[in-house]
């Protein structure tokens, strides 16, 4: 049985210890749970589970910072980050793994989750597009129409609170850049366009799905610079085809997808 490395970067989360305890009754396969406590301590402090792994920065170090340390750990076959604050479907662990091809990045179906009654709402989120202007991914909900009906379903990019891949494929996209990008901004489209253009391929699973809390976000100066930074350079690497594991250039794939929203 192969192993799923589930990597939990978490800062100030409130719902951690109810997602944890959610996710350890949902999974039916082989795990290790890998939490990044990113420049803090939950209080009450997390319950001791044997497939949990803390890791403790006593100051922060950022999203991508935190992923890349928890991948180096992991010992799965296959890695499953998501943000602090989701809810799973029973055995998501297993459907992923189906038919996940060695060079696949595979989000879920991502529903919203109303965390005061911890259940997934109606509100639903399938595919996205990368927008012309700030290569963002912004929802795309008519692009459902092209793949009616099919199981899998490939997906130009995501939201990034939830992927699944590999391990062996992040090691070869050279997992997330911190030093580049910065520690946060366009983390999803960093790794959907490492795969596509590296000729790997993105989906949707629709056999499957997770429920995710729109976290309030805090907005001041240090996460505005970073989020800067990480536009101007996903501009400039994409834009330019700089990337130097690239088989493809970034206009195969608008190609691939067109027509697609705010491209022309």
């Amino acid at each position: 049985m192969k192993k799923v490395s589930i990597l939990i970067p978490a800062r100030n989360e409130s719902y951690l210890q109810q997602m944890l305890s959610d996710l350890f009754k949902k999974v039916r396969g082989e795990v290790e749970v890998i939490v990044v406590l990113d420049g803090w301590w939950p209080s009450p402090t997390l319950r001791d589970n044997p497939n949990l792994t803390l890791i403790h920065r006593g100051a922060s170090q950022g999203m991508r910072s935190a992923i890349n340390s928890a991948a180096s750990v992991a010992k799965g076959d296959y890695l499953l980050k998501c943000d602090a604050h989701c809810l799973f479907d029973e055995a998501f662990d297993e459907k992923l793994k189906v038919g996940c091809e060695s060079d696949w990045l595979i989000v879920p179906i991502r529903y919203g989750l109303n965390v005061e009654k911890w259940e997934r709402t109606n509100e639903i989120h399938e595919f996205q597009y990368i927008h012309h202007d700030t290569l963002k991914g912004k929802d795309w909900p008519e692009y459902a129409e092209r793949v009616n009906g099919q199981p899998i379903a490939d997906l130009m990019t995501t939201q990034g609170s939830c992927w699944f891949m590999r391990k062996e494929l992040f090691e070869k996209i050279e997992g997330e850049d911190d030093i580049n990008y910065g520690w946060t901004g366009r983390e999803a489209q960093e790794i959907c366009l490492k795969v596509w253009l590296s000729g790997g391929r993105c989906v949707l699973n629709r056999s499957t799905w997770y429920a995710h809390w729109s976290k309030p976000s805090t907005d001041y100066p240090e996460r505005r610079e970073a989020r800067a930074k990480s536009i101007e350079y996903a501009n400039k690497v994409w834009r330019q085809n700089l990337w130097p594991k690239q088989t493809h250039p970034l206009s195969w794939l608008i190609g691939k997808f067109a027509p697609v929203p705010s491209w022309t």
